[in-house]
């Protein structure tokens, strides 16, 4: 199935005092790969400054902003039109989990991945938490450990917007039992990293018509390396495969590498900042039917 789906991301920001010289790199537009084909973007800010691009250390497109005019305030938009697939996941090579376990144990398998087998203060989780979460079953393949864990995180947190923010880590959120979709994501990247599963950190957008928790902003999940097969997305905060309602901006070892929005201002005072996501969905065969 190929679904069409406009997609807008818009911030508002405003500061104490004026900002006299700022550079700000937005990681917002969605990226094109073997399963999702951007038709159309358009770009909007409200300095009127002309905007230029580059690719982050992961190869993925920032919207860059730069002004030497003071502002107290700043709005930026984005808006995309994208066509996505539904991913399919076909076994390249079959392996027994002995010959999974020996991949993920070898020192040429650990150099080409180390970039998402490395935790970090989000995902590294305390010695006296580990016990306490899920562990492989004896012989049991690694997809099948990630569709366990998958649901293991869904089961164990409770999705909650008020108790988290951009810099709680896993073990403040194992505490809480409670966060939102990057809690979520960070506590799966930070088991499978454990037991030697390389993954990545997913950041995008959700259709906003099925009911998903994690919809209402800017979305993040997980792609894991599974051997046989490459990578795979696994979305617990609402315990699915990514599938034709996932549309990827980009991906990282964590939340860091994902921000949507980061940069440098010369400025004083507090600052404050809103954003939102619209994400409508068009089934391609939908669309025909009425063409016809």
């Amino acid at each position: 199935m190929t679904t069409q789906y406009q997609i807008e991301y818009h911030t508002h920001n405003k500061y104490e005092n004026p900002v006299t010289e700022a550079l700000y790199y937005f990681l917002v537009t969605p990226c094109q790969n073997e399963t999702q084909k951007v038709q159309k973007t358009g770009f909007y800010n409200s300095l009127n400054t002309e905007l230029f691009n580059n690719r982050n250390v992961f190869g993925f497109e920032r919207t860059c902003l730069r002004s030497t005019v003071p502002f107290t305030e700043l709005e930026f938009s984005m808006k995309a039109t994208v066509e996505k697939t539904r991913p399919q996941h076909i076994m390249k090579v079959q392996l027994s989990v002995e010959e999974e376990r020996n991949l993920l144990n070898s020192s040429d398998f650990y150099i080409d991945h180390h970039l998402y087998l490395l935790n970090s203060h989000y995902t590294q989780i305390s010695e006296s938490y580990l016990g306490q979460l899920l562990q492989p079953k004896e012989n049991q393949p690694v997809l099948n450990y990630l569709v366990d864990l998958n649901e293991f995180i869904f089961n164990l947190l409770e999705f909650d917007t008020q108790h988290t923010n951009v810099h709680t880590t896993v073990n403040e959120v194992l505490g809480l039992g409670k966060g939102v979709c990057q809690d979520y994501t960070h506590l799966f990247l930070g088991i499978a990293r454990h037991h030697k599963i390389p993954c990545r950190y997913v950041s995008g957008y959700l259709n906003q018509g099925m009911g998903f928790s994690g919809a209402a902003v800017m979305h993040a999940w997980i792609e894991a390396f599974v051997p046989g097969y490459g990578w795979m997305g696994f979305d617990p905060t609402n315990n699915m495969f990514e599938d034709e309602n996932y549309i990827k901006a980009a991906h990282g070892s964590d939340y860091s590498d994902c921000s949507p929005i980061k940069g440098m201002l010369k400025t004083t005072g507090a600052n404050y900042t809103n954003y939102g996501v619209k994400v409508q969905a068009n089934h391609m065969q939908q669309l025909a039917q009425q063409v016809l």
